[in-house]
């Protein structure tokens, strides 16, 4: 996410945020990477989680967000944020761009379409097969952190370039 952030801030956006689900105490990462993305500029908005993007004609306008509080600890050991009724607000937006963190949160429709995962929750998706980066379900294809867990953004760019020649293959383009 600080990526992201910092480089949209480096690229001339007029206001970058950064929305997170929990405060800040409980944001994961480095201390010193989120420093780094408030001296440049990133707006952050704690306790906020977002529930939908906003379109216009098919545009994305915004994102719709919800307040939270901190409820009682998860499995894992940490506070579940809990929305707080009626306080949804859209945030305007150009842009917006998801990072989900450092382990992969496949979603649960996943396997409902033959999307197959390892044991570490990540999406099998191999690079070396007729059509790269295809997944169990020939019309979805997977790289980046998903496939292969926390990298360089280098990394997944490359892999995202690589899925998209195995689609237009699989495409027959």
């Amino acid at each position: 996410a600080m990526d992201c952030v910092r480089t949209a801030v480096r690229q001339q956006a007029d206001r970058v945020y950064c929305v997170y689900r929990r405060d800040e105490h409980n944001m994961p990462g480095s201390r010193k990477e989120v420093q780094n993305a408030k001296e440049e500029g990133v707006q952050f908005l704690f306790n906020r989680q977002p529930i939908e993007v906003v379109e216009y004609f098919g545009e994305a306008i915004g994102i719709k967000v919800v307040e939270t509080e901190l409820g009682e600890p998860g499995p894992d050991g940490r506070r579940r944020p809990q929305p707080i009724p009626g306080s949804e607000t859209v945030i305007e937006a150009d842009a917006i761009i998801m990072a989900f963190g450092f382990q992969p949160s496949p979603a649960d429709w996943f396997a409902d379409i033959d999307i197959e995962l390892n044991d570490w929750q990540g999406v099998i998706a191999l690079e070396h097969q007729t059509f790269k980066f295809q997944t169990r379900n020939p019309k979805v294809f997977a790289g980046g952190d998903m496939v292969r867990g926390s990298d360089l953004v280098v990394t997944a760019i490359w892999e995202g370039r690589q899925a998209a020649d195995g689609i237009l293959d699989y495409l027959g383009v």
